[in-house]
């Protein structure tokens, strides 16, 4: 994933506060989250020549991002007949992260429109089911119960236009990248997520234009995205 993102030009004006989430026991990419913020930080600092200015936009930059673990949905080798509580205890962590009230989480500005993200980009196994379905679950809290969806997000969370009275399209947006390793076939949790993913991304041709069923959303091919 973090490959992916060198690819590709985050600007962080635009995506101003960015939460990683890792799955318990995953080290490796929490420390890889460090180095591309590090990364991004660095970019920052050669756009601002004055001393006091770089130390300012340093101490901008820790604030805009947090790393979160959550519950890992399944260890490996791990029973079937306990997977169904793990996988419910690391989909409460997903609502909570996304809601801004997990334990390990700041508290979001209240200058922002909402608590809940913009957009969530995921991949891999379990972990990604669990939050593009909690993401899945409080946007149609957000449609169908505007009322409780403000009163999960907390004080100064608000979803839905003070004018219009309807949820923002802009929240909450799912891509989900099939692992480069599927060439041609899916993963399972790519079997679960296709029907409800606002985009999904495959890596290989042989993957183009799959469906879950006939006349649903196909399958969106882009190419090697991971290296």
């Amino acid at each position: 994933m973090f490959s992916m993102l060198n690819c590709m030009p985050l600007d962080p004006t635009v995506y101003t506060y960015r939460t990683y989430v890792v799955s318990s026991g995953d080290s490796f990419s929490a420390r890889k989250a460090v180095e591309f913020e590090e990364g991004l930080k660095g970019n920052t600092r050669e756009d601002n020549t004055d001393g006091e200015k770089r130390d300012e936009a340093s101490s901008l930059h820790s604030d805009s991002y947090i790393i979160i673990t959550i519950p890992r949905a399944r260890r490996v080798h791990q029973s079937f007949l306990t997977a169904p509580f793990s996988t419910l205890q690391c989909f409460w962590a997903c609502l909570q992260v996304l809601c801004g009230a997990h334990p390990d989480q700041r508290s979001l500005k209240r200058s922002m429109a909402s608590t809940y993200p913009d957009l969530i980009l995921t991949n891999g196994p379990a972990t990604a089911v669990c939050v593009i379905l909690a993401a899945k679950l409080l946007r149609l809290l957000d449609y169908t119960m505007p009322w409780l969806s403000r009163s999960i997000q907390g004080p100064g969370g608000q979803s839905v236009d003070a004018q219009s009275k309807e949820p923002s399209p802009a929240r909450l947006r799912t891509i989900f990248v099939e692992s480069w390793a599927r060439v041609t076939t899916l993963s399972l949790s790519g079997k679960i997520l296709l029907p409800v993913a606002d985009r999904f991304l495959v890596q290989w041709p042989a993957l183009a234009g799959r469906r879950a069923w006939k006349g649903m959303r196909e399958t969106e091919y882009v190419g090697a995205l991971v290296y």
